[in-house]
């Protein structure tokens, strides 16, 4: 052991010196060689059952100067270890509102610890504990499991409800009346619709329209309308069949995208409360279509 630890483990002892001979006078005896013999050894017991609190009283009673010099510095030095290892918590109790009980009576494994909360640490061994506090004829348990060197970890009981704050607004704090906002509406039925529709026309004239431009002969074609055929060959019939149907697809597949564009402008564009509803003019949206085009109108301002 180097001069400093002696120094340090002499100086815990020191401090401890008073505390040792007022709790534990039972151990320390009149420190004869054999109780300090025995004080070492129940010490060592003590510390492998993780009971710290009692080792460490043991171990500052055998390092005092009544003992003899081997001892002393084994009990010292042993004695500054459980100080680091050994737990301390400090006991918290608060009713309802948060404010202090101080009045209140702490039972740690059904003994009793204090009989006031006055915020001073206490050590306790390392391990599982059952912490009682006893206000105004109430209990309040906590289970607490602590380890080797947690130093003041705070314990606490809450007595009585936690008021519950009422649902008032700022507003009506302040006595400004608050109005409800309108209940929200649903979006327009019809938008919906002009969208599936649109779009299932978009797709299925597209589709009537490449499945036709398929069907049109080999010899025959469909940007300069002529078919390497002579006069009143079949092909010309067919092809003229092929590209009619296709160019009536487009014109389904123009009309449906124009339908489902117009049914999402409805839809992102309606109003969505009653108020908004007031507010907002009526909007037409009708879809149109020719032989050759197709597309939708729409009628009212915003």
């Amino acid at each position: 052991m180097t001069t400093r630890a002696i120094c340090a483990s002499l100086a815990t002892v020191a401090a401890f010196a008073t505390l040792a001979s007022l709790t534990a006078p039972a151990i320390a005896g009149e420190l004869t060689k054999e109780g300090c013999v025995d004080a070492h050894s129940r010490g060592q017991d003590a510390r492998e059952q993780g009971q710290l609190s009692l080792a460490r009283k043991l171990f500052l009673s055998c390092a005092q100067a009544a003992c003899p010099s081997l001892l002393q510095g084994d009990c010292a030095r042993f004695a500054d270890d459980l100080g680091r290892l050994q737990p301390s918590v400090t006991f918290v109790a608060r009713d309802g509102s948060g404010a202090d009980l101080p009045d209140t009576t702490v039972y740690v494994d059904d003994a009793l610890l204090l009989t006031r909360l006055d915020g001073t640490l206490h050590d306790l061994d390392p391990g599982k504990h059952v912490v009682k506090f006893s206000n105004g004829g109430h209990d309040e348990v906590v289970t607490l499991v602590i380890g080797n060197g947690e130093k003041g970890r705070i314990v606490s009981a809450r007595f009585g409800a936690v008021p519950v704050a009422s649902a008032v607004t700022p507003n009506q704090a302040a006595g400004v009346a608050v109005v409800a906002s309108p209940p929200s509406r649903p979006r327009p039925l019809p938008a919906k619709l002009m969208l599936v529709g649109g779009s299932a026309m978009l797709l299925g004239g597209t589709a009537l329209a490449i499945i036709e431009l398929g069907k049109v002969p080999s010899g025959c074609s469909v940007s300069t309308h002529q078919c390497a055929a002579p006069p009143g060959d079949p092909v010309f019939a067919q092809a003229s069949d092929a590209v009619g149907l296709s160019n009536v697809g487009w014109v389904v597949a123009g009309v449906g995208a124009a339908v489902a564009v117009g049914g999402i402008i409805w839809y992102v564009t309606s109003p969505t409360s009653a108020k908004e509803q007031r507010d907002q003019r009526a909007i037409a949206v009708a879809p149109w279509m020719t032989a050759t085009s197709g597309g939708f109108a729409v009628s009212g301002a915003l």
